[in-house]
């Protein structure tokens, strides 16, 4: 008996363990909030107020695709922007190939270990040879936090992976009197740095994730004609399509590399950027061919009366798709795959079911399903 229980109690200890846990967790916000006199907005950001200026502070649990997270933020206008985090391999490689250009301050010690980003870099610049304001900004680092942000109209600090049990009104109070102090005397407006309120430098930039974007936008659109226009051979319009978008992407991406090249964060823009248009080169093509070989096509449509020979289910986590096999009319294939209904589904039998499909010879040369039907013997 003690053997059956032991593991139980155990089991039930680790629960307590955890509630309690947890428990103690939440009080740590409760009593840091109420120690601060912080009152919590609809964003959940708890509201502090210094020399009449108000701040925020805001703590995020973890989820499943994020980690936890505690921002700390005031109020800092200027027309410049610029962020900060430690300074890792890929940072490095990428200026010594000459490809990303960082803003360096003279201080070896703080350029060797932080990364300044900044599509204004002159406003950076100027900042930056601020003796004081790069040794506040290592005391934010030592707290722990892993990036400082201005983006012209706040001044704040993340930390990524924060433990909830380190939540402190020190921590809060401090941080935001290091935040306050990087933002003050910020440097004169620069003019020539902007174009309609944006960075120059970002410009570009914009325009290279824009393509791909309104790509991927078409492409969704084009998705449809796999719908009306269904060709029989889907892996080899994709193959085929192939052809015209590898090309495409390359010089794509070669034309992306000169015309981005020289900004602090030209190396990370390249790699999200070549990720974006490899998806939205190969959809967009693929669904184009799909398209205009349906659209264009003006060949007869065709007959072809044949029979079921097998069905099967493909199941995911909220739905089913429901198939059908009938023998293939075309030399070299032994079977054409369908999509049906489950009312359909349920009566098709392998053998016995007859079929009659209507197909067109595609204006790319992609046959393609104008109708099917089978004969199930209901209505």
């Amino acid at each position: 008996m003690s053997g059956v229980l032991f593991p139980i109690f155990f089991f039930v200890s680790i629960v307590v363990f955890l509630v309690f846990l947890a428990n103690r967790r939440d009080k740590i916000i409760t009593e840091t909030l109420s120690a601060l006199g912080a009152k919590t907005d609809s964003l959940g950001r708890c509201i502090l107020n210094k020399n009449g200026i108000p701040y925020w502070y805001r703590y995020t649990a973890g989820s499943r695709n994020s980690p936890p997270m505690l921002i700390v933020s005031i109020p800092c206008v200027s027309h410049g922007e610029f962020t900060i985090n430690p300074e890792g391999g890929l940072d490095r490689e990428a200026k010594k190939l000459g490809f990303s250009a960082e803003i360096q301050t003279g201080d070896a010690e703080f350029d060797d270990q932080y990364y300044i980003v900044s599509d204004t870099p002159e406003f950076a610049r100027v900042y930056f040879q601020s003796a004081e304001k790069r040794e506040v900004i290592k005391k934010i680092y030592n707290t722990g936090f892993t990036q400082v942000k201005h983006d012209g109209k706040t001044m704040q600090a993340q930390w990524s992976y924060f433990d909830k049990s380190l939540l402190a009104p020190e921590l809060i109070t401090g941080t935001a009197d290091n935040l306050f102090a990087l933002s003050d005397n910020l440097p004169d407006y620069f003019a020539n740095e902007e174009i309609l309120g944006i960075p120059r430098l970002r410009f570009k930039t914009i325009a290279a994730y824009a393509i791909p974007i309104l790509a991927l936008l078409a492409a969704g659109i084009g998705f449809i004609s796999n719908v009306y226009y269904p060709p029989l051979d889907i892996i080899t319009v994709f193959l085929r399509s192939l052809l015209l978008s590898v090309p495409l992407y390359i010089i794509y991406m070669v034309l992306v590399f000169f015309a981005i090249r020289g900004r602090a964060a030209a190396h990370k823009d390249f790699l999200n950027i070549a990720g974006v248009s490899l998806i939205a080169a190969l959809f967009f093509v693929h669904n184009g061919f799909v398209f205009m070989n349906g659209k264009q096509d003006s060949s007869k449509p065709v007959l072809h009366n044949t029979f079921v020979t097998g069905k099967y289910i493909t199941r995911s986590k909220n739905s089913q798709t429901y198939h059908v096999l009938v023998h293939s009319w075309r030399p070299g294939h032994d079977t054409e795959g369908f999509l049906v209904g489950e009312y359909n589904y349920r009566y098709i039998q392998p053998g016995q079911t007859e079929a009659a499909v209507v197909t067109k010879q595609g204006a790319l040369g992609f046959e393609w399903a104008l109708s099917e039907s089978f004969n199930t013997g209901k209505k």
